[in-house]
């Protein structure tokens, strides 16, 4: 194909104008050059890098361990204090209870008691006087009985 086709039409495509060549000095602001690799250092330099970058890495584990550990104890012990703080509070609550039960229950027992022994003092007064009663109707029934037979019959026979 010539140029004169491609002015002419006949296919249609892009070309390029080359206006000034670039300028190596001054980088567009985008562009970054790359750095180029450095020479190689020797192989104790290495290691000793490599040491260090351990080391420093160990150091960083137990420091992020430590630090994981010490807040592992600090819940730990403000768990332990509360659950010893609710046992505590529960055992005091039922010791107040268990007291003010039995403070209830011994008041009530006393009560009994006291009504228990008015009611037998009373029973013993009543019974006192029904033996009184009974022997003084005995008495009376034998007074006014006429006969030894009658007498006999009220107490049986004496020997």
């Amino acid at each position: 194909m010539s140029t004169r086709d491609y002015l002419r039409g006949s296919r249609p495509s892009a070309f390029y104008v080359h206006f000034e060549d670039p300028v190596r000095e001054d980088l567009p602001s985008g562009l970054h050059r790359k750095p180029r690799p450095s020479a190689p250092r020797p192989q104790g330099q290495r290691m000793e890098a490599a040491a260090e970058r351990r080391s420093w890495l160990g150091e960083q584990k137990v420091e992020q361990l430590s630090v994981r550990l010490a807040r592992v104890a600090l819940i730990t012990d403000r768990h332990h204090r509360r659950s010893t703080q609710s046992w505590l509070d529960a055992r005091d609550r039922i010791t107040r209870d268990m007291d003010e039960h039995v403070r209830k229950r011994t008041a009530l027992i006393s009560k009994r008691l006291r009504n228990l022994s008015h009611h037998n003092q009373e029973v013993r007064a009543r019974r006192d006087e029904a033996k009184q009663d009974k022997l003084l109707r005995k008495l009376t029934h034998l007074y006014e009985a006429k006969n030894a037979s009658t007498i006999s019959q009220f107490w049986g026979k004496q020997k």
